[in-house]
């Protein structure tokens, strides 16, 4: 096998699989990315820990019970005041709040002094891609340096907290939501005019490690690292992953169930057991029905907003960021060439019983892997690495490889098909290629013209020439009464030693036949004739029965070793009329049958009434005028 067709049979169906699989992974097909990242948040439900409840990040809920005591949301600053120090009394050692206060109100003052007595970082919203821009309140926490050189987003627009109102610090909450409405993502640091504002969990980070919020960004590493990284230099080995974007995987390590949750209610009224939050983070969100704080995550369709910060709070503390590495496409491109080599070993298996089932088993096989495989980076390794192209790869590399395959087996078939019509009829070859062999009789009824020309005295040629002579001889005989049978409208039945036997099965009454003989005749005489030039032999000479009438047609033998054959009296009567060629010196003679449908057609000579050998009766001869 050459080199071009061990690639093109071998090797071309992975290629072009490996092509369209990584140009999958490239262009943004929206149907194809919402299987992805269905299946991909099924991924975080089930890895999602629910061993052991989380006692660091603790939520405090503005849920419908604390709305049902205290009136609706927002509450006077008098008591949102009043739940700040109730979480200070209990040994919160840091208040995170997910909203926003961005109109000055009565009691101002108040909220003010307790926002500074315990470390509390507050939420503002940089508006992305904003209709309109919008500028509510005060921003605060803004940082400077090189920060705002690109990777991240601008904002247009922002909603902050009233001027009077200073936290310790403070963090946007602003999502990147995806396609189909989820969130999975944060960006780490907004830009607005220049300055760069983190995300509330990286300056509740900052906060709690007594740091302002000056972070670097790094753009450089190997092939396994994230494609940036923001990093802190009083946080010695502490660094968060980014996208490309400049933003945040967001991490779902801990089931819902997990995280526990507070009402605010509770922590006012001092029903907690005395230290139940003792160092803990307290972030207060709203959860309320109708307070417009309900969000989709992996997790589930609608959750508070409250969850996303917690999580990501969660995941910082751990510092288990999932990232997509530098070197994705490399993972990808290792992983499709080790599925190439099992989906082509599969492919080469010769067992029957397993070449018809292994590439579809293979391939749901390596299906499965691929994605299971995929998790097990994420939950080992914290790498997000697609397994898009993989499966992609599978399924292109199936069809092409059964494609393949169909076009090698029909070429098979059709070539065997070919080389047994060659042997056999066309018709009986197809008959006998649809169906198994079986050892019965399998035969019919038929109404034909038999047409018998045996080549005479070819027997003293072959006993007087070598072997290869005659044979070819013989070759010459087969093919050119082969090709005026079929250029009449007949088939060749049988090649029975130096005669062939010959059928018409349409237009039984025609001369067809008649003129078949006249050339075969007229091409032996040309051929085989006095003139050959070889003293010592008989001259060759064909002679022709011809007759009409009904033969019974079919296979017979066991299934192992089957023939096929025509029997009845109308193919003994033109074996036995193409015997009396050489005694009445006629070359073709045909029956009575064939003489009564010709009649009208042609002039035929009378021979006269002969009892034929194998007959009873006697029949009537008839020969065409030259």
């Amino acid at each position: 096998m050459s080199l071009f067709n061990l690639f093109k049979n071998r090797y071309l169906p992975f290629v072009i699989a490996a092509l369209f699989s990584l140009g999958i992974s490239l262009i943004s097909i929206p149907s194809v990315n919402n299987i992805e990242t269905a299946v991909s948040d099924q991924f975080w439900r089930f890895i999602a820990s629910t061993e052991q409840r989380e006692h660091r990040v603790v939520v405090i809920n503005i849920d419908d019970d604390s709305i049902a005591k205290y009136g609706a949301w927002p509450w006077p600053r008098e008591r949102t005041a009043q739940l700040l120090k109730s979480l200070s009394d209990q040994g919160v050692s840091e208040r995170i709040i997910d909203m926003a206060f961005p109109d000055p109100k009565l009691g101002d003052e108040q909220l003010a002094k307790e926002l500074l007595n315990t470390p509390t970082i507050m939420a503002q919203v940089l508006a992305l891609n904003a209709d309109e821009s919008v500028a509510r309140g005060q921003l605060q926490g803004g940082l400077t340096g090189q920060l705002c050189s690109g990777l991240f987003p601008t904002a247009n627009g922002y909603i902050a907290n009233a001027p009077d109102l200073h936290a310790s610090s403070a963090g946007h909450i602003t999502p990147r939501i995806a396609q189909d409405g989820a969130i999975r993502q944060l960006p780490a640091i907004i830009c607005y005019q220049n300055l760069a504002y983190p995300t509330l969990a990286l300056a509740a980070l900052a906060e709690a490690a007594g740091v302002n919020s000056d972070f670097s960004l790094k753009t450089d590493g190997s092939w396994l690292e994230p494609v940036a990284t923001l990093a802190h230099p009083a946080l010695a080995g502490f660094s968060i992953p980014l996208t490309d974007q400049g933003d945040i995987l967001l991490p779902w390590w801990t089931a819902r169930s997990a995280i526990i949750s507070i009402s605010a209610k509770d922590v006012i009224e001092g029903s907690l057991p005395a230290g139940y939050l003792k160092g803990a983070w307290a972030i207060i969100g709203a959860t309320a029905f109708g307070m417009a704080d309900s969000v989709t995550t992996p997790q589930a369709s609608a959750v508070s907003g409250v969850e996303v910060h917690a999580q990501l709070l969660t995941g910082l503390l751990d510092k288990r960021i999932p990232y997509q590495p530098r070197g994705a496409w490399l993972l990808q491109i290792i992983w499709i060439a080790v599925l190439a080599g099992l989906l082509s070993a599969g492919a080469s298996m010769r067992a029957t019983y397993l070449r018809a089932y292994a590439p579809a088993l293979i391939g749901m096989a390596l299906i499965t892997s691929s994605i299971i495989l995929s998790a097990l980076l994420l939950w080992r390794f914290s790498l997000c690495v697609s397994w898009l192209p993989a499966v992609v790869f599978i399924i292109i590399s199936q069809i092409l490889l059964g494609a393949q395959n169909y076009i090698a087996t029909k070429a098979e078939g059709d070539r065997l098909y070919r080389n047994l019509a060659s042997y056999l009829p066309v018709h009986v070859a197809k008959k006998i290629a649809m169906q198994e062999p079986v050892s019965t009789l399998n035969a019919h009824h038929e109404q034909v013209v038999v047409l018998y020309a045996d080549l005479r005295n070819f027997s003293a040629w072959c006993n007087q020439l070598p072997a290869d002579q005659a044979g070819a001889v013989l070759h010459s005989f087969y093919s050119f009464t082969d090709n005026i049978i079929h250029q009449h409208g007949g088939e060749v039945e049988e090649y029975v030693g130096d005669a062939i036997m010959a059928v018409w099965r349409e237009d039984i009454v025609g001369l067809k036949p008649l003129l078949a003989a006249q050339q075969i005749i007229q091409m032996s005489e040309q051929l085989f004739g006095a003139e050959t030039g070889i003293d010592k032999l008989p001259p060759l000479a064909v002679g022709i029965g011809i007759e009409q009438g009904e033969v019974l047609v079919g296979s017979f033998g066991p299934a192992r070793r089957r023939v096929h054959t025509l029997l009845g009296k109308t193919v003994t009567t033109a074996m036995r009329l193409q015997e009396m060629t050489a005694d009445l010196s006629q070359p073709i003679i045909c029956g009575q049958a064939m003489a009564n449908a010709w009649q009208e057609q042609t002039e035929l000579l009378p021979l006269g009434s002969f009892l034929l050998p194998g007959l009873q009766k006697a029949s009537e001869l008839f020969a065409p005028k030259a």
